[in-house]
């Protein structure tokens, strides 16, 4: 409802000139401080039209200590990771492609009165033990498209489905999502129409992980189908312009066997207008229909039995102003933003009131400054946030809707000393938050690198990182419980040392 991140991995042929049938990527890398080993092994080819990419992760280590010195109980990666992806493509353009993922971690985590607490260091009040937990995701996804259409079609279709578990000692949780979209790019004579149809069916079921076996507390299902389109124009060499709308059909299926039905519209519009050949102003604006939004699933009917009374739909209200400068090397730009949610599900309800509706409101600014120099670049972040629940500033526990954010800067930059070396850093500042019921500690966070390529070694790559160089003991802004007097707040790592190693053959 305040916007997505969408991304799409590798394929093997982004990874391959067009003659080369076969290639690989070892990766293997320890750090102190408990980061410990981590190794993955890629490798992919392609042959005829066919191609693949394998590839296979496993992280371990030990619980790490902050800047204080204090051992962080249950932090310890135990990770494994799988990735497959599969595709053929005919001489006329014709794209199939598979990809599967499975990703677990079953490393022990910090439990407090039988329900893990990985996000807070403590519970105040309650003995801290360790839990062999499970977070596991399992991903497919198909998808088929035209890369060489004729005429006016050029279709896309992609089915996925995905599967989240989680145990979290007393409870366990499972997650299921099928989804699918159907469309086709038009061709326009100063741009492009993309529209199509799109569905997805969602799932949460709750269990008791306290009997053999489990036994499921109840289960909510929702199913959302909805139709698209968005243009994307240039109207003339000085103005660019992008806009849409869908209309979505959803429907709710209550653990107390109620359901509720609703649709609505969604519309959007932004402009990029060219004042000078250094200078760009561009504006957006939306208003989205959110629809429902599944519960928690290990909380599903946890302790009381969930009501739906008032529930509703959501929506959500977007604005965005903001300029560009470019000159050489230079790069500079600034946005004011501001979001309006209304009518947020109670996705963890209290007493078991699934009814009860937020409003969450964001405002404020983000602005960057980038220099790109032939042998080195540095950029500078900046971001004012103001995030509000009901009218009063957001807690750090509102899991589901926002933190408190404040103003935050961060900086990177690096160097290339020779063809062969490339030194660098990043960091993090975040200024005191007074906004909040308990005053929110500033802090500031180094990190620097160095990269060597030796001559001699094709493919080989030796990378130096010391993360947090000053040993600051801080909770990054993002953690939960930083304003809460129920919980020590999760500290980051102090100093750590990590090498990494990779070689691509």
């Amino acid at each position: 409802m305040a916007g997505v991140i969408s991304y799409t991995t590798k394929d093997a042929r982004d990874l391959l000139d067009p003659n080369d049938p076969f290639g690989g990527l070892y990766t293997m890398s320890y750090g102190s401080n408990g980061q410990g080993f981590r190794n993955t092994l890629t490798g992919f080819g392609q042959t005829g039209g066919f191609e693949y990419l394998l590839s296979g992760t496993r992280a371990t280590g030990d619980d790490y200590k902050d800047g204080s010195g204090d051992t962080i109980t249950g932090t310890g990666a135990d990770l494994t990771d799988y990735i497959g992806k599969f595709a053929y493509t005919t001489g006329s353009g014709k794209r199939i492609s598979f990809s599967a993922s499975d990703t677990s971690d079953t490393g022990d985590r910090a439990s407090q009165s039988g329900f893990i607490r990985p996000d807070f260091a403590e519970v105040i009040g309650r003995d801290t033990e360790l839990y062999s937990a499970l977070s596991e995701r399992k991903s497919y996804t198909l998808t088929y498209e035209d890369e060489n259409p004729a005429g006016i079609i050029a279709p896309y279709l992609q089915l996925s489905y995905n599967e989240q578990v989680m145990d979290v000692g007393n409870l366990y949780g499972e997650n299921t999502s099928l989804s699918g979209v159907a469309r086709n790019e038009f061709l326009l004579n100063n741009g492009t129409l993309t529209a199509g149809v799109d569905f997805f069916k969602e799932t949460a079921e709750g269990f008791d992980n306290t009997v053999s076996p489990r036994t499921s507390s109840g289960r909510e299902e929702l199913f959302d189908a909805g139709i698209f389109a968005q243009a994307r124009q240039d109207l003339s060499d000085r103005i660019s312009v992008s806009y849409g709308a869908r209309y979505d059909w959803a429907s709710l299926d209550g653990a107390d066997g109620q359901t509720f039905d609703d649709s609505g519209l969604s519309v959007n519009g932004s402009v990029d207008f060219v004042l000078t050949k250094n200078w760009t102003l561009n504006a957006g604006a939306a208003s989205s229909w959110g629809g429902y939004e599944l519960g928690e699933a290990a909380l599903v009917n946890y302790c009381t039995p969930w009501n739906y009374d008032g529930l509703t739909a959501s929506r959500a209200d977007a604005i965005r102003l903001g300029a560009r400068f470019e000159n050489g090397p230079w790069a500079v730009s600034a946005a004011v933003f501001q979001t309006q949610i209304d009518d947020i599900n109670a996705v963890l309800p209290s007493d078991g009131a699934r009814g009860y509706t937020d409003d969450l409101s964001t405002r404020g600014v983000d602005a960057s400054v980038t220099f790109a120099g032939a042998r080195g670049f540095g950029t500078i972040n900046y971001t004012y946030a103001d995030v509000e629940a009901n009218g009063e500033t957001i807690a750090s526990t509102a899991y589901y809707l926002g933190r408190p954010v404040g103003h935050i800067f961060g900086f990177e930059a690096g160097y290339d000393v020779s063809d062969t070396l490339r030194v660098g850093g990043t960091a993090q500042v975040a200024l005191e938050n007074t906004d909040t019921e308990v005053t929110l500690d500033g802090y500031e966070a180094v990190n620097l690198y160095g990269e060597y390529q030796p001559v001699g070694v094709d493919g080989l790559s030796v990378r130096l990182n010391l993360y947090n160089l000053f040993d600051t003991t801080y909770a990054s802004r993002s953690s939960n419980g930083v304003d809460f007097a129920g919980v020590v707040p999760l500290t980051e790592p102090g100093r750590t040392v990590a090498l990494t190693a990779s070689f691509a053959f």
